[in-house]
């Protein structure tokens, strides 16, 4: 049996996974429901959806009923000591501005926990970050 890939989804991979008119909604659902991966979500990225979801006028049952399926097919991490060490080395080393904040904090999360790898639409999002792969969905 192979080896499944550990990868951490990102905000938007969620909001275009739930968002049925999307573009991008086939992929998300694609990637979600691949059985090669564990999915993983860090704690930033659910605010981060609920946040996304309340401003784009996403009904909330909806919003929170596919973060309910969401719990049961990922895992969702948490930040710890260990994460915030990784998220200063990283703040120092890229300086980053405004949002990219944010970003870096997913990747320290990701990094803290091992996991390699990061899905997104917005590569932009984490071009430059040495840190951990970025798969473009």
């Amino acid at each position: 049996m192979p080896t499944k890939i550990d990868i951490v989804l990102d905000t938007n991979v969620l909001i275009y996974a739930l968002d049925s008119s999307s573009p991008f909604h086939p992929a998300a659902m694609m990637l979600i429901n691949d059985p090669a991966f564990n999915l993983m979500v860090t704690t930033k990225n659910v605010s981060e959806y609920f946040c996304v979801c309340s401003k784009s006028g996403i009904n909330f049952v909806n919003a929170l009923g596919f973060y309910h399926q969401l719990c049961q097919n990922a895992k969702i991490l948490f930040p710890d000591i260990n994460s915030l060490a990784v998220f200063e080395n990283l703040l120092q080393k890229y300086q980053p501005k405004g949002n990219r904040v944010f970003d870096l904090e997913i990747v320290s999360v990701a990094v803290a926990n091992q996991i390699p790898e990061i899905a997104t639409v917005n590569l932009k999002d984490f071009s430059g970050i040495t840190e951990i792969t970025v798969r473009s969905l």
